[in-house]
Order: structure tokens, then sequence, then C-alpha cells
């Protein structure tokens, strides 16, 4: 299993903040990528262990549910894509988000590759019983 995060890198941003927003999301190195006239800040870790941070703020913002039926929503054959508000994520919040209208610095964008991707979204993200995640195992060789 694969996760990547990335966003752009505005030239009013301090590299640091941008940094302290997406380790919000995936505790890893994070370099500056430059493409023509653009820069963005990514990151790239492998193993389901490493969503962990990841899934326990969901638990901490009671936003499982919702989590769920985005990333159902959002899955394909082997990935799910989603997008996150970078301002939020910079005070350890999670906020999804679409790409561009809701995160006016540009959203975290969030990739997810494992060729068990609907039982990552069912660890991640497990059905609830009256707001109660029904907890299940993490898939192993996700």
């Amino acid at each position: 299993m694969r996760i990547r995060v990335e966003t752009p890198l505005n030239p009013t941003e301090d590299l640091s903040k941008v940094i302290k927003a997406l380790k919000t999301v995936l505790e890893t190195e994070y370099s500056v990528q430059e493409e023509e006239d653009t820069r963005k800040v990514v990151g790239e870790a492998e193993g389901i262990d490493r969503l962990q941070q990841f899934y326990n703020r969901l638990r901490e913002q009671y936003i499982v549910e919702a989590a769920r039926g985005l990333l159902k929503k959002r899955a394909r054959e082997r990935e799910v894509i989603f997008f996150l508000n970078k301002q939020a994520a910079y005070v350890g919040k999670i906020s999804f988000c679409a790409p561009e209208k809701e995160s006016p610095m540009g959203a975290i964008k969030v990739t997810i590759t494992s060729d068990k991707i609907e039982e990552v979204i069912d660890w991640l993200c497990p059905k609830t019983v009256k707001g109660k995640p029904q907890e299940v195992e993490p898939p192993i060789d996700a």
C-alpha cells in the first residue's frame, strides 16, 4: 500500500507551515518539487500503519461516518483520491473539501493506492452504529 500527500506551495506560504499541515495527515519526509512555473510539497510512505495518525484524527473529530461515505464514493479499482483543507490541517483538523473551491491556498491531495482499497477504507472508516465505529482489523499486505 502506498500513500502520497501533496499540495501547492504558493509564493506567500512558509514551507515549514505547509509541512506542518501535511504532517496532520501523514508523518513522513516532504520535499519541494518544481514543475514549470509551479511548486508543490510532496510526501510518500508505504504501509497501512502510516495511516494510523489519520485514523486517530477521524475518531477524535467524530467524522468516521462522513469520511466513509466520501471515501467509498471516491474509490476506484486500486485507489482513492480525496482532498483536505490546508488551513484546517495546519491547526490539526481534518476537513474534506473540493480540490480548489473550498481551499483558497490550494487543497491537500491524498492518494491511497492498494490492491485491497475497499478493505483499507473499511479499516480506516468502518461502518458505525449510533455514531460508534464498528472497528475491524487492518488488512494484511494492503
